[in-house]
């Protein structure tokens, strides 16, 4: 990337860039500042005080609504925290591309994937009936209705292989399971992947899994993509695991497949709605697991994050393209 930025700097690319960055990274780009002459940072304590800030702004860090971007005449480029866009892929400026977003997919990965079979685990190892035995201090006995079930030799389908997707995928296979990916990107068979499929071939190969896991952004066409249709193609006993968007999930259909005894079990970190009313019928099922939406917290997240910006400000600075660019049009 070194090479790339000085090629820049020779061709006269640097100019004064202008970027409005929240109080808590004065520190983390103290540093970057220093080798980027041209970078003009600016700082905000809290959202009154970006919107006061934000007219001269060329670049933005934080999570701006779609007012800030309007009076952020000279804006060119906004990054925001999280790997979800759907709330700003409709926003004016970012749909007709006159601002570049930027986020953080491909970073969360890791810990999102341990999260989704931590999910996973503990529906097929039945830890949560073990832990309500412990909290009552009780040498608990395995409930017979929830088998314990061994990964090795089972089928994991990951829907939407991005980032997230990849991870869970090596996570699968050293488990020893089988992987299923589908997106609509042409995807190579490798060590990682056993088949692959599109998005229109879902209900087809869901037949297959034991496991199904949503690693995909929420986006019109992915809005409600496992419902009634697709519980009824799975097998009897598999699993769903959603770490992705609540929508992606129509919840009412997967109730009803958890009632019926179709699926084996259900380990979520998002919902539809979220947070679930407190007399929702998911919150007393023995065979689901509910996280509330924390699947991104890692205790390594930070680093990752801050050295993506720290990259893009140098790169912004010297008018090379972005890393983590988000086309609006497709939402990821």
């Amino acid at each position: 990337m070194k090479a790339v930025l000085a090629f820049a700097c020779l061709l006269g690319a640097a100019s004064a860039q202008s970027v409005l960055l929240p109080d808590s990274m004065k520190e983390e780009v103290a540093q970057v500042a220093k080798e980027n002459p041209s970078l003009k940072l600016e700082f905000y304590s809290n959202s009154r005080d970006a919107r006061e800030k934000i007219a001269t702004a060329e670049g933005y860090i934080g999570s701006p609504d779609e007012g800030l971007l309007e009076a952020g005449a000279k804006l060119r480029w906004v990054h925001v925290h999280g790997a979800g866009v759907e709330r700003y892929a409709s926003f004016a400026k970012i749909k007709d591309g006159s601002v570049t977003l930027t986020n953080f997919k491909i970073q969360q990965g890791p810990e999102i994937a341990d999260h989704a079979f931590a999910l996973l685990l503990s529906l097929t190892r039945n830890m949560a009936a073990f832990h309500r035995a412990q909290e009552k201090g009780a040498w608990g006995q395995n409930d017979a209705r929830l088998p314990m079930i061994e990964l090795r030799g089972r089928t994991l389908m990951v829907i939407g292989y991005g980032g997230i997707g990849t991870q869970v995928a090596e996570r699968a296979k050293a488990f020893g399971m089988k992987v299923i990916a589908i997106d609509p990107k042409d995807l190579p068979i490798s060590q990682t992947l056993d088949k692959t499929g599109k998005p229109d071939e879902l209900n087809e190969l869901l037949p297959e899994a034991d496991v199904v896991v949503s690693c995909v952004p929420l986006t019109p066409q992915t809005e409600k993509m496992l419902s009634t249709a697709q519980f009824a193609a799975m097998k009897k006993g598999s699993y769903v695991i959603n770490v992705s968007r609540g929508k992606v999930v129509d919840t009412d259909a997967l109730v009803k497949a958890l009632q019926e005894k179709k699926l084996g079990g259900a380990g979520l970190d998002v919902t539809d709605p979220e947070p679930l009313p407190q007399d929702h019928p998911l919150w007393k099922m023995q065979n689901v697991v509910i996280t509330p939406h924390l699947a991104w917290a890692s205790d390594q997240r930070d680093d990752r994050q801050d050295d993506l910006i720290l990259t893009n400000l140098s790169r912004f600075a010297h008018g090379v393209t972005l890393k983590n660019r988000v086309d609006p049009a497709k939402g990821y």
